[in-house]
């Protein structure tokens, strides 16, 4: 049997840093908030809530319940919540990705200039909503170009194009050629994909394109693992989305089958390692 990780897989800084701060809070008191789920993994998610960290959804209801610190996961939110937590004297620790915060000034710059925005992204993620809080006016939400082309854009009119940081990379590169094919010099274009995201795209293309079978280990409701899921699938049809070695599709292997292993951002090493070794196991 053989097992080929592809060279960039598992955590990326921003989710490692945030599930760090959760732990060191933790090991000193016994709980903390999390905005949101802190990473889209559930392994991780269960195993932090045994160490005392609760997950609030909706801060407005839980506002005068909290006796304990917030995390700001690494998606990020927007000014009003920054805002409520000041305005209620709540500490929090704010652990968005620098890359995200990157986007909020961005975004923030450009739209007090008069600048409508463009985020390409999915609307429901929740990096794309809290970059949203942070512009001022008018913003259009795209997740393909085909929702570009909808858009109506006025040449005459002043935009700002930002794009989600786990987003799929070759769709971001068919917007920016479209709007350089159509002379939309009206727009100013960032390309704020995080460099992890892109590295982990192309690896685990690399990986695919030699793999009889493929696993993509992350959670379900991710983002950037079903990235990788959809990459993987144009390469290898038999690519499987798991979010543990529970659910290895043991009938598809044998001695014999060439095995390309990647992993989501939101993905910790020792979940990586349980499935590669019950994997080996199985031979």
């Amino acid at each position: 049997m053989e097992i080929k990780k592809a060279e960039h897989m598992g955590f990326c800084f921003g989710v490692k840093n945030a599930v760090d701060c959760a732990v060191k809070v933790l090991d000193e008191h016994s709980k903390i908030y999390s905005y949101g789920e802190i990473i889209h993994n559930r392994d991780v998610v269960e195993r932090l809530a045994d160490k005392g960290l609760v997950v609030i959804e909706n801060l407005e209801d839980s506002i005068d319940k909290i006796d304990a610190k917030i995390l700001i996961r690494s998606h990020g939110v927007g000014r009003k919540i920054i805002e409520l937590l000041n305005d209620n004297n709540i500490e929090y620790i704010d652990a968005t990705c620098p890359k995200v915060k990157s986007i909020h000034r961005i975004v923030n710059k450009y739209s007090s200039q008069g600048y409508e925005i463009i985020v390409v992204g999915d609307s429901s993620h929740p990096e794309v909503i809290g970059i949203a809080g942070w512009i001022e006016g008018k913003y259009h939400i795209a997740d393909s170009l085909d929702e570009i082309k909808a858009l109506d854009i006025d040449k005459d009119k002043k935009y700002c194009l930002v794009c989600q940081t786990t987003f799929n990379n070759n769709i971001f590169k068919e917007v920016v050629e479209f709007l350089k094919k159509n002379d939309y010099t009206n727009i100013v274009t960032n390309n704020t994909i995080c460099d992890a995201t892109i590295k982990r795209q192309e690896s685990c293309s690399d990986v695919a394109e030699n793999s009889d079978i493929v696993l993509v280990i992350g959670g379900k409701n991710s983002s950037n693992t079903k990235k990788l899921y959809e990459l993987c699938k144009e390469k290898c049809d038999k690519t499987f989305l798991i979010e543990n070695y529970k659910e290895i599709p043991y009938k598809y292997i044998d001695k014999n089958t060439k095995i390309g292993i990647t992993a989501g951002a939101s993905t910790p090493d020792w979940v990586i390692e349980e499935v590669i070794q019950n994997v080996r196991e199985s031979e």
